[in-house]
């Protein structure tokens, strides 16, 4: 049997990053990339005429999301739920990043610090400074447009591309931040390439947006790159262990055709994100790894945690500028609230909601509105939403582990045991109070709040990183501890889970993973 390189178990920003890197330092690398899910094409017309002339989609990968019977919850003092995946992944070539918002937000300095900062959660093995030079690159790479002039952060680089200015929606929240001493921003956004505003970002007829997807064919299309491979509809099943200290390859079912194959590396990377790496670890069990690989401390799995979102809706009376959504993605967003003053009591990052006011011109003329009664509607009453991310710390009880049987793509289903503190509840409570008054200072009527059930799209802590095997899963290299040649690169590793998006993060860590293996494989070949 011919021993790969690397294999890479995961298809989505992560996984696509290390490809391009390793192959670009040497294209004739053997690296084959396994996919559970299926190809599905970008850019397409139809499916996107699809897309914009049916309410509500079809998205052409709608089939690919959780369904809610995909994951079983632990079940909250309401009786409900207290997690849920649904409609939070996409199991594809690509990975998420075939329907993520494009949102890409570094953390800050004392992200990697909670523990220092406040006693709860845990450190970062690495610091802000070590890693900025890897979010530059994320930036360059995904094109990520922005406004560095805002100042959140340290930069050693300015934003490649300038950001997408406010919406004429935006104005009157925009105010009432500047009245409650509110820094207001601009998103950075994964452009990548010229955006033509169609307000349909979930499915990009330009790829405009960016996705793993994009990049993944052109390394495919490639001549030079003989030896890369991705092979979709391939469920990695276990990881096979030739000693306590290596790792030999792995075994994989195709899941249309249920053959089983075994292939080898010298090299395994595992991007498949903080659900599925977790459980395939505890499913590779043998004399050596009698709990799963990397699991002797049952930490596994352990710490999961996401963001809970929050909302606040107020109404206007009227209308009389005819504001109305104009993108698919907000402008408006703010990390006054994400600061190091606010580490104690849980971070807030603050962001207009994207479809607010939402006036859907095209079906009013559909339904035989005249142009007057178009014009009236759209100055008549309307709604503004206020929304934000809270930050939470993983606790040791919260965990994923293996449910009772598979889910459509052969994929194990997943357990998930979580509990919200009561201190999760009160800032919450507290958050709300402070959205509501933006709200009231916009001169609207609060209709509305709304705390969400944590759901699985920014989940972390499932394989996170440490100093020492006690403490974590892999190290600050992202190497599974005390195994020589088994990686982690997803969400899994985050230490901690700051209160933004995580992907711009984890593009930073898969850059700097990249930079680790290649200098290895400098030393290896010299």
């Amino acid at each position: 049997m011919e021993e790969h390189d690397y294999i890479i178990v995961g298809s989505g920003a992560a996984a696509t990053v290390l490809a391009k890197r390793i192959l670009e330092k040497n294209p004739l690398t053997k690296l084959l990339m396994l996919e559970a899910g299926d190809l599905i094409p970008a850019k397409e017309r139809r499916q996107w005429w699809n897309y914009t002339t049916c309410a509500g989609g079809p998205l052409p990968y709608q089939y690919t999301y959780d369904k809610k019977s995909d994951n079983q919850s632990t079940i909250g003092k309401d009786g409900q739920p207290t997690w849920t995946t649904s409609g939070g992944r996409v199991k594809a070539f690509g990975g998420s990043t075939m329907h993520w918002g494009g949102w890409a937000l570094r953390f800050k300095p004392e992200d990697f610090q909670l523990f220092t900062n406040t006693g709860q959660g845990a450190d970062w093995p690495i610091d802000y400074h070590e890693l900025e030079p890897y979010y530059a690159q994320a930036e360059q790479y995904m094109s990520v447009c922005g406004d560095e002039t805002e100042n959140w952060q340290p930069r050693s680089t300015p934003y490649s591309v300038p950001p997408f200015q406010w919406t004429a929606a935006d104005g009157e929240m925009i105010k009432a931040f500047h009245a409650l001493d509110i820094q207001p921003g601009k998103m950075p956004v994964a452009r990548y390439r010229k955006c033509m505003t169609t307000g349909t970002c979930k499915y990009c007829p330009y790829g405009a947006r960016f996705s793993a997807q994009y990049v993944l064919q052109d390394l495919l299309e490639n001549p030079d790159f003989i030896n890369f491979n991705v092979l979709t509809q391939s469920v990695v099943t276990k990881i096979i262990a030739a000693s306590k200290t290596k790792i030999s390859g792995v075994d994989y079912i195709n899941n249309q055709t249920n053959q089983a194959f075994s292939v080898t590396a010298k090299k395994i990377i595992l991007c498949a994100g903080a659900y599925e790496i977790p459980k395939l670890l505890m499913a590779s069990t043998s004399k050596n790894w009698p709990r799963g690989i990397g699991n002797d401390h049952d930490l596994v799995g352990r710490y999961i945690v996401t963001h809970s979102m929050l909302e606040v809706t107020g109404k206007a009376k009227s209308n009389p500028h005819g504001l109305w959504q104009e993108y698919d993605f907000p402008t408006l967003m703010s990390r006054t609230y994400d600061s190091p003053e606010q580490q104690k009591n849980g971070k807030l990052f603050l962001f207009k909601d994207r479809s607010r006011p939402k006036i859907d011109i095209a079906q009013l003329m559909i339904d035989g509105m005249s142009k007057i009664e178009i014009n009236k509607k759209i100055r008549g009453a309307c709604e503004f939403k206020l929304q934000a991310f809270m930050e939470e710390v993983g606790q040791y009880e919260s965990r994923l582990s293996i449910g009772e049987g598979k889910d459509r793509f052969g994929l194990p289903l997943t357990k998930i045991t979580y509990q919200k503190t009561e201190e999760d509840d009160k800032r919450a409570d507290t958050h709300l109070a402070l959205m509501k008054k933006i709200i009231e200072e916009m001169g609207l009527e609060v209709i509305k709040t709304f705390k969400q059930t944590p759901r699985g799209d920014h989940t972390t802590g499932t394989c996170r990183m440490s100093a020492t095997a006690e403490t974590g899963v892999t190290d600050a290299n992202l190497k599974v501890h005390n195994v020589d040649n088994l990686y982690i690169c997803s969400n899994g590793v985050f230490s901690s889970n700051s209160a933004v998006n995580p992907t711009l993060t984890l593009t930073a860590l898969a850059h700097r993973l990249a930079e680790h293996l290649n200098q290895q494989d400098e030393v290896t070949h010299a």
